[in-house]
């Protein structure tokens, strides 16, 4: 393959009451703009209008989009789960991957992201939201302060391997490496992230995971208003990294 638009991508994009935040108007523009790309909603039981919005959006264009919809609310982990092992059973995509419907990362990093996988030969490729020189980086400074905090312990701690930043959610993957960390359900509903990189490390060990995974400076990220996250969630962090610790030896 010469470029990354000759790749099929799919992407999982999870929506819980999205209604007022998901750019249509840009997936829209994508989807015209690159017909290798294609993809599969996820309305995570929502109590707005998110899944009409969805499905008059995958009615107008079938061919590039579709949608599935959890009865009830199960949580990012097991919708983007789902979402993925869905894409990858139809063996149609080169690449999968995810992203949030709010698009703080915009989606013009898609095929920026991809390229990557074709220069080196990559199974697992992840966005990182590092401030830097010709980047156009914005962060709550409380949510950064904290974020680098928790980077760091997870880094350390944990992962015992360099990684900047694991819970940006801009995530693409081989399809050979899916069924190793998408098929079993993941034991942690807020750090599922996390989990995609113990899973790797545990199945590549550490001196693999340098060659199939790579971290990717992505150029633009904005701290989009209405996010699910509190700060009082951030008390949950303690006992979550704990079961991580506790179920995988790395």
């Amino acid at each position: 393959m010469s470029d990354s638009t000759t790749f099929n991508i799919g992407m999982v994009v999870p929506c819980y009451n999205e209604g007022n935040r998901i750019s249509i108007p840009s997936f829209e523009q994508d989807i015209i703009t690159f017909k290798n790309h294609y993809y599969c909603f996820v309305n995570d039981g929502s109590s707005d209008n998110t899944l009409t919005i969805l499905q008059e959006f995958a009615n107008k264009y079938p061919l590039q989009i579709e949608v599935l919809n959890n009865p009830h609310n199960m949580g990012k982990a097991e919708t983007v789960r789902n979402g993925i092992n869905h894409l990858h059973g139809k063996n149609n995509f080169d690449i999968i991957g995810f992203l949030d419907a709010d698009l703080a990362t915009p989606l013009e990093e898609v095929e920026r992201i991809v390229s990557v996988f074709n220069e080196n030969n990559k199974l697992f490729v992840f966005g990182s939201r590092i401030m830097h020189m010709g980047g156009n980086i914005h962060r709550k400074f409380i949510r950064f302060v904290l974020g680098r905090m928790f980077a760091t312990v997870v880094s350390v701690w944990i992962l015992k391997t360099p990684i900047y930043d694991t819970q940006c959610g801009f995530k693409f993957f081989r399809p050979s490496i899916i069924p190793i960390i998408f098929s079993a359900p993941f034991k942690s509903k807020w750090f599922f992230d996390i989990e995609l990189f113990c899973k790797s490390i545990q199945h590549y060990s550490q001196q693999q995971i340098n060659d199939i995974a790579q971290e990717f400076f992505i150029k633009k990220w904005d701290d989009v208003k209405g996010s699910k996250i509190k700060l009082s969630d951030y008390f949950k962090v303690p006992l979550e990294l704990l079961k991580l610790k506790s179920n995988y030896k790395l």
